[in-house]
């Protein structure tokens, strides 16, 4: 089978789809950032310092292996609790997961602008929820997060 995050020429926002697509509820949200590709790839790739910034669950992320492309990672949340997590970040996209969560991002230019989306999903979560959030809370969420990382990206970026 053909792994959809390791086809080189799918757009990262299709590889994104293809993601969702196969799992039943989660939660995606997109927004054109006034912002350039790098400035808001620079915020999404510094994960140690940038998502606790904009993820409001998260206290704490540490890389404690990098080889290439491919991370692993200790999550800790608002309430103290860890997670370890696989990563893959490579330009334009950024998949992490752990046995009860799948995060990722894809991004790419538009103009001087990105297009930025973000998906988040629960394992084990029945269609309509991630975790104790409906679907629309869970929208609102991302929603706030890139909105986010785009004021990190505009004023990072000048």
């Amino acid at each position: 089978m053909n792994d959809p995050v390791a086809l080189p020429d799918l757009d990262p926002l299709d590889r994104l789809a293809v993601l969702a697509a196969a799992l039943p509820g989660a939660a995606v949200g997109r927004r054109r950032v006034a912002a350039p590709f790098e400035a808001v790839w620079r915020v999404v790739a510094d994960l140690e310092h940038a998502t606790p910034r904009y993820e409001p669950g998260v206290a704490e992320v540490r890389v404690i292996e990098r080889r290439g492309e491919f991370l692993r990672l200790i999550v800790r949340d608002t309430a103290g609790r860890e997670d370890s997590m696989d990563a893959r970040l490579r330009p334009g996209w950024c998949l992490m997961q752990s046995a009860t969560i799948v995060i990722a991002f894809a991004a790419r230019p538009v103009g001087g602008e990105t297009l930025l989306a973000h998906l988040e999903h629960r394992r084990g979560q029945p269609p309509g929820g991630t975790g104790s959030q409906s679907l629309p809370d869970a929208l609102a969420k991302i929603d706030q997060e890139l909105r986010t990382i785009e004021r990190l990206a505009t004023r990072h970026g000048r």
